[in-house]
């Protein structure tokens, strides 16, 4: 577990050394009701920390909160231009801690950005043992995010995801979600999935989540304004892009 964890810390410093300028880009959080689990809370960030030849470098530093209980997610990632600049290829490592019983975890992900689709691959690795009657998992997730050709204000969220149980069977589904972004600050999702990961239950959940990312430049009145976003995507505007994954560490309850 130490030699996890020092890994981690040694990709976030060797990251901060090649920074250039760090600027923060947006700030923001976001609210999620689920029929089984606690509201869930997040207050995020993004912060450019330069580049490294083609390589965009940023950081992503979080804030959860669930039942009252407070976690921090730390996160650095690279994205670069591919296929002679007509998509986006990215790669992030996070270390997560929630105050809900004290889980750690380090996640690892891809992305590809593409003018008609996105693509994010995650794998979760806990690095805590069992607290408090509850063992974090192993696991990974796979998400698309496929915008509405006519209206790429609205877009659709396929997703499939697989943790590895201990006690209990493995936990392994599909989700699907419809994210609504009318403005450039707001984005609403509506959805459902086969299991409420984020409170350690094997029920179906619908979910609602509404998210807030406030640019630090270019505010203004356009930011206000409705947008019906545009077809294919310009991917150079998804260098910002909040990474996609499951924000809370999933968890299952240990039987004596």
């Amino acid at each position: 577990m130490r030699t996890v964890i020092a890994a981690v810390i040694f990709c976030l410093v060797s990251t901060m050394a090649f920074a250039i300028e760090p600027e923060l880009i947006w700030a923001g959080g976001g609210l999620k009701l689920s029929n089984e689990s606690n509201p869930c809370f997040t207050a995020d960030s993004f912060v450019s920390l330069g580049r490294l030849d083609d390589m965009y470098l940023f950081s992503e530093p979080m804030l959860t909160l669930r039942g009252g209980k407070l976690g921090v997610d730390l996160g650095v990632g690279g994205r670069v231009p591919v296929m002679n600049g007509r998509a986006i290829a990215g790669y992030n490592i996070f270390f997560d801690y929630t105050g809900y019983h004290g889980h750690k975890r380090v996640g690892t992900g891809l992305e590809l950005y593409h003018p008609n689709f996105s693509g994010h691959l995650n794998l979760y690795i806990p690095v805590s043992d069992e607290r408090h009657g509850e063992e974090a998992l192993p696991g990974f997730d796979l998400t698309l995010g496929i915008p509405i050709p006519d209206a790429s204000f609205v877009s659709v969220w396929p997703g499939l995801y697989y943790y590895s149980g201990n006690d209990e069977d493995d936990i392994a589904g599909m989700s699907l979600a419809i994210r609504l972004n009318p403005m450039k600050p707001l984005t609403i999702s509506i959805g459902g999935r086969n299991d409420a990961l984020q409170s350690g239950r094997d029920k179906s959940e619908m979910f609602f989540k509404v998210e807030f990312a406030f640019p630090v430049q270019g505010m203004g009145k356009n930011a206000f304004v409705f947008n019906p976003g545009s077809y294919p995507l310009d991917v150079r505007t998804q260098m910002d892009h909040k990474v996609m994954r499951e924000e809370f560490i999933t968890y299952e309850i240990k039987h004596d």
